[in-house]
């Protein structure tokens, strides 16, 4: 089914639920009146702080929009919802822990040089990624439920890009799968793209959106399921959540000097 026109409308239609879906949270938090309606209301049930409240509501939007994304994809491009999550088989758990293991070497890698060629400056400056709106809000959750925001979050993504996606075009527009990876990375960038507020932002989200793009395809084309990419983006999720925590003391006075000019 190699039709250029069967192509194209994928691309368009991938491209718009990409931007929309990476505008959401940004809609909902500083736009949406109705959100904030159902954060006072659910409050009242749950009696939790209001910041709780909000990033997992947040969350919980995120996470559904995304699974919504793929089975409206998979069944508008004929690929059987049934067959989002092939089971794993024991001899593919190795490469769960090799893809976790890669994704956030390569993140880490691509982070180092980019920051060198850019330059934007280094690493130490991941303390900016907490400004994100989604990495905020997962912090703002209590610590155990933080992490498994995040994972789901990673999950999501996963089982639209690569569980969808990748699928669409490898099996139903048969694109060769080295240009298939390619395309679901770049959306996947995309998506990611919208939701950042800084250069620095968008280069590190940049290199952590190309490892996971370039090792998740890989996963998914070799085993034939999502289901190592979306284990080892959930672990490359969690682990950088750990991440950046603190502003260095140098990068805490830059912006005080910064902030008084």
């Amino acid at each position: 089914m190699r039709n250029p026109v069967t192509l194209g409308a994928f691309l368009v239609a991938a491209v718009v639920v990409s931007l929309v879906w990476g505008r959401s949270l940004w809609y909902c938090a500083e736009r949406s009146q109705a959100f904030r309606r159902w954060v006072f209301f659910i409050m009242g049930f749950i009696g939790r702080p209001l910041e709780q409240v909000r990033s997992l509501l947040l969350s919980l939007i995120y996470c559904g929009l995304g699974l919504l994304a793929a089975v409206l994809f998979a069944i508008a491009f004929g690929l059987p919802v049934s067959s989002l999550v092939i089971p794993l088989s024991a001899e593919h758990l190795a490469t769960v822990v090799l893809g976790a293991v890669g994704e956030i070497s390569l993140a880490n890698l691509f982070v180092e040089l980019s920051c060198r060629v850019a330059g934007l400056g280094g690493p130490e400056r991941l303390a900016e990624m907490n400004d994100i709106p989604w990495m905020k809000g997962v912090r703002q959750l209590p610590p155990g439920a933080a992490p498994v925001a995040a994972a789901l979050g990673g999950v999501a993504e996963e089982l639209f890009f690569r569980g969808v996606l990748l699928r669409v075009l490898t099996d139903r527009i048969l694109l060769p799968a080295p240009v298939s990876v390619a395309i679901a990375g770049a959306l996947f960038y995309l998506e990611q793209l919208a939701q950042v507020q800084t250069a620095f932002q968008a280069l590190v989200i940049g290199c952590g959106s190309v490892a996971i793009s370039l090792v998740g395809g890989m996963l998914v084309v070799l085993t034939g399921s999502v289901v190592p990419a979306l284990l080892s983006h959930a672990s490359f999720v969690v682990f950088f959540m750990t991440q950046g925590r603190e502003a260095p003391g140098d990068l805490r006075q830059r912006r005080t000097e910064m902030a008084g000019r």
